[in-house]
């Protein structure tokens, strides 16, 4: 049996500033393991992992839009524009509902009737907005504009200043929209603005994958919920008849922890990696039980740390203590 473990985020971006980290097993897995660099972005991490093919084809396909039609993918976000960047969070890091896309949805519709535009919730963290034509600008995929990120980022390419357009006139729009003022009366972020982007492939295989993360909606084989821990994992295999099949975990736990910059938040959910995966899959390693493991991140010191059974015989490895930095 093989299993990948895959967690985007695991290299926090200031690491200087976290506290002391508790992850021995941690720590022996990356000092057996046979490294691999892979540098790549969150984007491109999460459609290695998580679907196959176009995202913005498959989104059309979802709410039965043409292929022939001319669309674009938009996300929700909460975002907080300061002098020299820009904090963002995704609609799934605030936690947006689906009936509060869907009504964000109809109203743009409305909104944008004139302008041809129309609005559909693929999910309630990312929407589809068909239009007359295929713009030519290009923006980062959203996973790439998450967390801290300079404020003057922009869409490139023809037809930017529309872009731009677009984003300030929805942002003023969801102002002023009474979905906001109620999130804001029990305490949950507002949903002041959104990304427009026009796509990311994905390169999928299709092992047995665990994930609870929205965008694994599309992927393309087996999908089971993300377990607990290693043993719930294994149970859950064993349930579906998987007992023998290659497969992967994607975890996103650490990814809001980098958004936020919240190193404490950082500090524990990593500690309960190492509690619940960690060191079970490492002490599978040492008994034969795990044939092959693979730790997998992104981030430009990015990666995959392979380790076959019996890693321990590895002695003269040199030890290694993480402390948030890859």
């Amino acid at each position: 049996m093989k299993l990948t473990l895959a967690l985007p985020s695991l290299d926090f971006a200031d690491a200087g500033t976290l506290p002391p980290l508790s992850v021995p097993a941690l720590n022996e897995l990356l000092r057996f393991g046979s490294f691999q660099r892979n540098a790549c972005s969150l984007a491109t991490f999460y459609g290695h992992y998580l679907w196959s093919g176009s995202l913005l084809e498959l989104a059309k396909a979802q709410v039965g839009v043409s292929v022939t039609q001319p669309a674009l993918l938009v996300s929700p976000v909460w975002q907080q524009i300061g002098m020299h960047n820009m904090n963002v969070l995704s609609g799934h890091d605030i936690q947006i509902s689906a009936d509060e896309a869907q009504q964000f949805c109809q109203g743009l519709s409305e909104f944008y009737h004139e302008d041809g535009w129309q609005f559909y919730r693929v999910r309630a963290d990312l929407w589809l907005a068909t239009l007359p034509e295929t713009p030519e600008w290009q923006a980062a995929p959203i996973w790439n504009v998450l967390g801290q990120v300079d404020g003057t980022i922009r869409a490139e390419g023809t037809g930017s200043g529309v872009w731009l357009q677009k984003q300030t006139e929805i942002q003023m729009w969801l102002y002023r929209h009474p979905l906001n003022a109620a999130r804001a009366a029990v305490g949950m972020p507002a949903v002041n603005g959104v990304w427009l982007w026009r796509d990311v492939e994905g390169k999928a295989i299709t092992s047995i994958l665990g994930s609870d993360n929205p965008a694994a909606q599309f992927y393309p084989s087996v999908r089971l919920d993300q377990a607990y821990d290693f043993a719930a994992w294994l149970a859950a295999l064993d349930e579906n008849g998987h007992q023998e099949a290659d497969s992967v975990m994607f975890i996103d736990d650490l990814a809001v922890t980098q958004h936020t910059a919240d190193i404490w938040a950082y500090k524990s959910t990593l500690e309960q990696l190492e509690e619940r995966w960690f060191a079970p899959i490492l002490h599978a390693l040492k008994s034969g039980e795990l044939s092959e493991f693979s730790l997998a991140t992104n981030g430009e010191a990015g990666g995959v740390w392979t380790l076959k059974s019996k890693p321990q015989w590895r002695f003269w490895k040199k030890r290694h203590a993480f402390t948030g930095h890859l």
